[in-house]
Order: structure tokens, then C-alpha cells, then sequence
């Protein structure tokens, strides 16, 4: 059993709660996927061990799977350093024309090789032939928040068990 909530144009399912903190998610939803996606910039903020924020606009980004969120990495110095060492990171999106934004929290780590790379390298060289990025961010999304203007602003949409 499930609840499906439609706001505006987008329809967002929640599963059922169960005895945590948070609700447990099997995925983003398609809508906010491709929302994501369809963006052409996102912003990828980061933390550093000695807490300094970073934020940074992104514009290559591609959907692993379900929860996990992939950004490329063309010229990342300082994000790069901040997610192998702490291991955090948080994505917003937004539209301005529709008013819509969500903000994508979890863990993440940085990949050169693997799945993940090879992923990044096949988005990226459809896009730009002959283009491969450095590594790619890898965003294990752990909770998406609203950040649309008004009371539903910060709102927790879907998140898994908080550890």
C-alpha cells in the first residue's frame, strides 16, 4: 500500500512509515529523476573535515539506478577533495518557470573506474563525442526534501533510515 500526493505537475509516492525515523525508500520517483535531469544546471554542495561548506554549479549529471545519482567531474578541486574525505553531499534542483525545486541529500563517494565511471564515460561521450570525464560523484540519495516556495518548503518528501 501506498499514498500518491500530486503537486502541481509532479506526483510523489510515499510508502508506508514503518517503526523509524524516516520512511524507507525503494527509489526516487521517476518524476523527480527526470526533473533532475532536465535541468540544466544543479548545484552540488559539499562539506569539508574541517566543516567549510562548498557549493558548486554542475552541469554534466546522470541517474545510475533508482537512488543513485551520478555527477561528473570535468574541473572538480575542491568538491572532489570534500566527498573522498567526508563523504557527504547534497544536490538542489530547481525550475524556475514552474517553481518547483528539490533539494537530494545522502552519502557519496568519488569513483576514477568502475561501473560508475564507465556509466559517466557513456553520458558524457554521447553528449560530446570523443569527452570523458575525470571521475564522477556518486550521490547515494538518502532523502529528497521539497524546496519549493510556500508551506511545503523543507519538507521531507521520502528518505531512507536514518543510521
Amino acid at each position: 500500500m501506498h499514498i500518491r500526493v500530486i503537486i502541481g505537475s509532479q506526483s510523489i509516492c510515499f510508502l508506508p512509515a514503518i517503526k523509524t525515523k524516516y520512511r524507507r525508500v525503494r527509489m526516487v520517483s521517476k518524476d523527480i529523476r527526470e526533473f533532475t535531469t532536465n535541468q540544466s544546471i544543479v548545484v552540488l554542495a559539499t562539506v569539508s573535515t574541517e566543516g567549510a561548506p562548498n557549493v558548486a554549479p554542475m552541469a554534466w549529471k546522470v541517474w545510475y539506478d533508482d537512488t543513485t545519482l551520478l555527477i561528473l567531474d570535468n574541473y572538480m578541486n575542491a568538491t572532489r577533495a570534500n566527498v573522498q574525505n567526508t563523504g557527504k553531499a547534497s544536490v538542489s534542483a530547481w525550475n524556475a518557470e514552474s517553481d518547483t525545486a528539490y533539494q537530494l541529500k545522502g552519502t557519496a563517494e568519488y569513483a576514477n573506474r568502475g561501473p560508475y565511471m564507465e556509466k559517466g564515460i557513456d553520458h558524457m561521450s554521447s553528449k560530446k563525442p570523443g569527452a570523458s570525464p575525470r571521475g564522477v560523484v556518486v550521490l547515494h540519495v538518502q532523502a529528497v526534501y521539497s524546496q519549493k516556495p510556500g508551506d511545503q518548503a523543507g519538507e521531507l518528501i521520502t528518505a531512507t533510515r536514518s543510521t
